[in-house]
């Protein structure tokens, strides 16, 4: 992936070296001032060599991943120059860990004084691409002007808790050159500003950071020949780095505090055209010597990791080969099922939307995090890929984090406690989890699964019911599915919905009568209600939903409501509501697809679907979620496109269907990664990438148009 493709998927340490102007004493006042260099992501048409960014400009800019590995406890998140920026461990939202890790060269030249410089400055063009069929990075990164070429290798073992860099230094000038490879690493574990430390270890030439029981150690088969172990203070330049750039290290052992580090390892001198190979690892894990003892094993070892770790995801990838169908399709449907298994918790079968890219909610609310509406796509999608096992995890983890009433809150951490929130309860969660549970009993053949799990899906039945608007009959008044508003909600009622009819399914499979016909009577309400209140016959399609919340109440109020407006009462505090909310929204297709509560052909969903597919589409193609959509600038959604292709493939339109599809597949990035959003000023990915349920609906879309016809290779001689 060259530098210009990619610029738009990370950057962040780039961006702090060019807004900089590449002064390292500048540099290390950024990254003094606390700034994780993985906030400092700008597209490429806004940035500009200004000087440093100030904190509050850098923190509100996010960052984009160009490509992760994992082995479902430890995820390594990497940026356009290949490192590492980001590290979560001992699960995969565990941390995060880096506040900023750099990587450069020192090079030496006859009768010129030494230079350093660093892979994410100006200069270094560099090209990154996943390894066929695997979770392991290939990159290559070069400075002419340097005459050196940086080829490396990237993977994070199955089994060992280990990141594995592999690198190869070539001289492509014309005279001899001596190098060393530097790594600077400002490591807050848990994202603690203090309370870590920094231990080089002369005698093993390890350098180890650590906290309470995280440990993070790095080692090299190349000989240390400098180091220096700092605390970083705010406000002031950083010691460690400020050393690296001035070729000058304290060669202190210890740093107590808020922490960093700087090495040098010695690579020696290359003859123009020759090559040095090398290895650095990182190893993670929970007892001093548990790292310290892979890191002596398996320095020299790197080959085999790596061979050991392609091994792993290519007889993985045997089972996700679709024969027959485009090498493009087949190529972004692969990697969407393996970025599926690298959001997927090993230890406890969790799915988080997405490697966490915000820690501090400065720009967001967070994505690395575990939602029962995002897991359950997440994991129908691998059980519709035929990954069963993976999809079953999840599953088991969510029924043991099931609460006593029968519902789920809003979102959990992997290990199943609750996550901040902003809207505690978001009731279409609860329906189309146990609709994704019924869909892998219907595809599993599992009845004893269904028996083992009716106990949990019948008290969230329960909960469902119970808490029904006993105005309308129709869902309570909750978040929409954007998290955004609240009101009665027509994508939760027909999850809702699908939550009962499932209920009936399951109880048939069973073979208990009188809860089939519960389930089937709450069913049938429930459809009557969202016919009856939710269709708008003068609109000419069905509402996004109502009791849309607007205003506090007050006791003392004395403007009237208008005959729009109705009173309603949220946890004993009344409000101002608009009765009805006919904003076009994508997730009211949500009633055929996935829901099922009215067919793809019903005239009244074909109408709803025509209006969105006009109203909802952005100048630069893709859908928006919804009329009015300012969320990051209001651009369109990748899982947005996929569920109107979704909808008109069921629906019967090939064509539309597909057109919708390639556009998700035109906007991937070179690593086969979907973002959540498209820039709608220059169609690029602009947030959050990867997303989880982006690649879920890839999935999903591609078995329908697969199953219909679509996306095969045309036979040779156009037979």
């Amino acid at each position: 992936m060259s530098v210009e493709r990619s610029s738009f998927s990370s950057g962040g340490q780039k961006e702090l070296a060019q807004a900089a102007g590449s002064s390292p004493s500048h540099v290390a006042a950024q990254l003094s001032a606390g700034l994780n260099a993985s906030y400092l992501m700008e597209p490429p048409a806004r940035r500009a060599s200004v000087p440093p960014l100030p904190p509050e400009r850098a923190l509100s800019l996010a960052w984009l991943y160009s490509a992760l590995l994992s082995n479902g406890r430890l995820l390594v998140c990497l940026d356009e120059t290949a490192t590492p920026v980001q590290c979560f461990y001992p699960h995969i939202d565990g941390g995060p860990h880096v506040r900023s890790l750099l990587q450069g060269v020192q090079v030496e030249r006859e009768e010129q004084a030494s230079q350093v410089s660093w892979l994410a400055e100006e200069g270094w063009s560099h090209e990154l691409r996943y390894l066929p069929s695997s979770a392991v990075v290939s990159a290559r990164s070069e400075q002419s002007d340097l005459g050196l070429l940086i080829e490396r290798r990237l993977a994070v073992h199955p089994e060992h808790d280990l990141l594995v860099v592999e690198l190869r230094l070539t001289n492509t000038g014309q005279v001899p050159l001596r190098c060393s490879l530097l790594t600077y690493a400002a490591i807050d574990i848990d994202l603690r500003p203090a309370g870590n430390c920094a231990w080089y270890d002369p005698e093993t030439e390890l350098l180890t950071f650590f906290h309470a029981d995280r440990y993070l150690a790095l080692g090299s088969n190349w000989p240390v020949a400098d180091f220096a172990c700092e605390q970083s203070r705010c406000g002031a330049v950083d010691a460690a780095f400020q050393m690296a750039a001035e070729q000058r290290y304290s060669r202190q052992e210890f740093a107590v505090g808020q922490v960093a580090a700087a090495l040098r390892h010695n690579i020696g001198e290359l003859s123009p055209g020759a090559s040095h190979r090398g290895v650095l690892l990182f190893s993670f894990g929970r007892q001093l010597e548990t790292v310290r003892t892979v890191l002596t094993q398996q320095r020299h070892n790197s080959g085999q990791l790596l061979e050991e770790t392609l091994v792993y995801w290519r007889q993985l990838c045997l089972r996700f080969a679709l024969n027959g169908i485009e090498d493009e399709i087949s190529r972004l449907y692969e990697r969407s099922l393996i970025v599926l298994h690298l959001l997927s918790d090993q230890e406890t079968g969790a799915i988080i939307a997405a490697p966490e890219m915000d820690p501090t909610f400065r720009s967001s609310g967070g994505y690395g995090m575990c939602w029962l509406r995002d897991g359950a796509y997440n994991a129908h999608a691998l059980d519709v890929a035929g990954e069963h096992e993976r999809a079953r995890a999840f599953f088991d983890w969510a029924l043991r984090t099931q609460e006593a009433a029968g519902c789920w809150y809003q979102r959990y951490d992997t290990q199943g406690n609750l996550a901040p929130t902003w809207g505690l309860i978001q009731f279409d969660e609860i329906g189309i989890f146990v609709w994704a549970l019924g869909q892998h009993v219907e595809l599993t053949g599992d009845i004893e699964y269904a028996r083992l799990a009716w106990p949990a899906l019948r008290r969230a039945g329960d909960y469902m019911l119970r808490e029904l608007d006993p105005e309308t009959g129709l869902a309570p008044v909750t978040k929409d599915l954007w998290e955004e508003f609240d009101g009665i909600s027509t994508y939760a009622c027909a999850t809702t919905w699908a939550g009962f009819a499932t209920l009936a399914h399951l109880a048939t499979l069973l073979g208990d009568e009188a809860e089939m016909r519960q389930w089937q009577e709450a069913a049938a309400r429930l459809k009557q209600a969202i016919e009856q209140h939710l269709w708008s016959e003068s609109a000419g399609h069905f509402l996004r939903g109502g009791r849309l919340k607007v205003a506090p109440l007050e006791d003392e109020e004395t403007t009237p409501l208008t005959a729009d407006e109705v009173a309603i009462e949220i946890r004993g505090r009344r409000w101002r509501a608009r009765r009805s909310d006919p904003t076009l929204d994508i997730s009211i297709l949500g009633l055929a697809v996935p829901c099922g509560v009215f067919d793809p052909a019903d005239p009244r969903v074909q109408s709803t679907a025509r209006a969105i597919a006009e109203r909802l589409r952005s100048p630069v193609g893709g859908i928006l979620r919804y009329q009015g959509d300012s969320y990051r600038g209001g651009n369109p959604w990748v899982l947005c496109t996929l569920w109107l292709a979704w909808y008109e493939a069921l629906a019967g339109h090939l064509a539309e269907a597909e057109q919708l599809y390639r556009w998700a597949v035109e906007h991937r990035t070179a690593l086969d990664l979907l973002a959540e959003q498209i820039s709608r000023q220059d169609g690029q990915p602009c947030w959050i990438m990867p997303l989880g349920w982006s690649h879920a609906m890839f999935v999903l879309v591609t078995q329908v148009l697969r199953a219909k016809g679509r996306l095969q290779v045309a036979a040779p001689g156009g037979a």
